[in-house]
């Protein structure tokens, strides 16, 4: 009798198997193989495809009946550019001391910092804030597409204008300008071809750099100077800054000016893009006490992928459906498809009867 119960439990054991297997296609998700099920609290982000071959980030909120709704809900995040493995070492090393390298307790961390506003014609920055106090709930930017070129929808709770801090051009929604923005981690050998497009249209841009691309690509860097485009920071080591303690914020900033500094004889831009899009109202109050407005985006795409790229006629179609009024466009610089959409599109849209502006209009 025992050793029939045996057969019988493990026959409706095989039978749940095979079930689940049939409801699942033949396949089962986990959550480090299959599907992607990262959780951003407090929603599930997924990845799906869409018929353009971008890849495309969707909330979906656990409870909600999505048959009673076709609103898209979309993030965007800035992705970290593929580097090989001696990069990322020198990378990871560079301008960290070993108790950089160690936790760090950060909501009671007391800076010692001695913030200045290096940057603008303001002498100071007269908001006073005691930084253990705020909120650093890190933060991923992310916001909502529109189809009919209208000024795209941004997620967040904090007051960014309170700290200087920018995803469009909020007194351009009814001009047709735009803000055209590069980030340069690392050179894949399409910047000089971004230049010479640029300066053939007589186009400005911004370049965000990390003190890796300055210190590998000295040339580039002075001709961006040179050539009159906006050159940003984008830190030192690229980390996510909600992590990092005061000084350490201080440190990645400028370390990377200083840099900049030496190689082209002046300060950087007074604007910041932060690594991955992650930010918390702390970190956008600190970068803007160092003189720094964060600056976001409102259109963006999958894009910096070296190795997985979607090709020119998908660069130009993502911007030509999602163009809007005060757009900040993100484009990675090592992205192949960007580099040979980039002249159509400048074309194309001056046809639209736009302008491409300066970040420095946004205030």
């Amino acid at each position: 009798m025992k050793k029939l119960k045996n057969k019988l439990s493990l026959g409706i054991g095989i039978s749940f198997v095979i079930l689940t297997l049939t409801a699942c296609g033949g396949e089962l998700y986990t959550a480090n193989g299959g599907e992607d099920m990262t959780i951003m609290n407090p929603e599930l982000i997924t990845e799906q495809e869409d018929t353009n071959g971008e890849v495309e980030k969707t909330e979906e909120t656990t409870g909600v009946d999505d048959s009673q709704s076709d609103i898209s809900e979309e993030i965007e995040e800035e992705g970290n550019d593929e580097v090989s493995d001696e990069d990322v070492d020198e990378i990871k090393s560079d301008g960290k001391n070993e108790e950089s390298d160690q936790p760090k307790d950060v909501s009671q961390q007391e800076s010692t910092v001695e913030f200045v506003n290096q940057f603008g014609e303001e002498n100071t920055y007269t908001l006073d804030l005691d930084p253990t106090t705020m909120d650093n709930t890190s933060k991923g930017w992310s916001f909502k597409r529109n189809k009919d070129h209208s000024p795209v929808t941004g997620y967040y709770d904090v007051d960014l204008q309170r700290y200087g801090a920018y995803f469009i051009n909020e007194k351009a929604k009814e001009e047709k300008v735009m803000y055209l923005t590069f980030d340069e981690g690392y050179e894949y050998g399409f910047t000089p071809k971004i230049l010479d497009v640029l300066k053939e249209n007589n186009v400005q841009a911004t370049f965000f750099l990390t003190k890796y691309f300055i210190d590998k690509e000295p040339e580039l860097v002075k001709r961006m100077a040179d050539e009159g485009h906006i050159v940003g920071n984008h830190s030192n080591t690229h980390p996510e800054f909600p992590t990092l303690t005061s000084d350490e914020i201080y440190d990645e900033l400028n370390v990377t000016n200083t840099r900049f500094k030496e190689v082209t004889g002046r300060d950087m831009d007074p604007f910041f893009r932060a690594p991955s899009g992650k930010y918390s109202e702390r970190t956008l109050y600190l970068t803007r006490k160092l003189g720094y407005r964060s600056i976001f985006w409102s259109m963006a795409y999958k894009d910096w992928e070296v190795k997985n790229q979607p090709g020119k006629d998908v660069a130009y179609n993502h911007v030509m459906d999602n163009y809007h009024n005060g757009a900040i466009i993100l484009l990675h610089a090592v992205s192949e498809s960007n580099t040979e959409a980039l002249g159509d599109v400048i074309k194309s849209l001056k046809a639209e009867g736009y302008r491409f502006g300066s970040l420095y209009e946004l205030e």
